[in-house]
């Protein structure tokens, strides 16, 4: 039999979870909110909110994302906040960012094109914001 003091457990400091390390200057005031559910929350129910908009509600010649896009970013931001909450802010911080640089590559340039409308811009401003915000935690922060 092993005896108890060769035993390696789970929660050893070795095996877990990385940290975030505490900041100072500037990003010590955004740091909370970078590790908050509340801005990829957010992110999720604007685009569950324009999910129930009509394109012909905005205009001819208006770009707006396809419904299954819409709909499919809120369910991952929503999915990112279920992390947030659960506790795992490495896994949500990475989960926000990479959908968030996903969708900016995909809908950035033809929102910004004119004619604009207000709710394509808050939806590429929103996610340009969770990416800068959580991809700052991710990629800076974390340990």
């Amino acid at each position: 039999m092993a005896s108890e003091e060769n035993k390696v457990y789970a929660s050893s400091p070795a095996t877990g979870p990385p940290t975030s390390t505490q900041v100072t200057g500037l990003f010590s005031y955004v740091q909370p909110a970078a590790q908050s559910k509340i801005p990829a929350l957010i992110t999720s129910v604007l685009f569950a909110t324009s999910a129930l908009v009509p394109p012909a509600v905005l205009g001819q010649n208006v770009y707006f994302p396809p419904y299954l896009h819409r709909v499919g970013f809120s369910f991952v931001f929503g999915g990112a906040a279920y992390v947030f909450a659960a506790g795992d802010h490495r896994n949500g911080s990475g989960i926000a960012t990479a959908w968030s640089l996903t969708y900016l590559f995909l809908h950035l340039r033809k929102s910004l094109k004119a004619p604009r409308h207000p709710l394509t811009l808050a939806m590429a401003g929103g996610t340009a914001g969770c990416a800068a915000l959580y991809g700052t935690e991710y990629f800076v922060y974390e340990n």
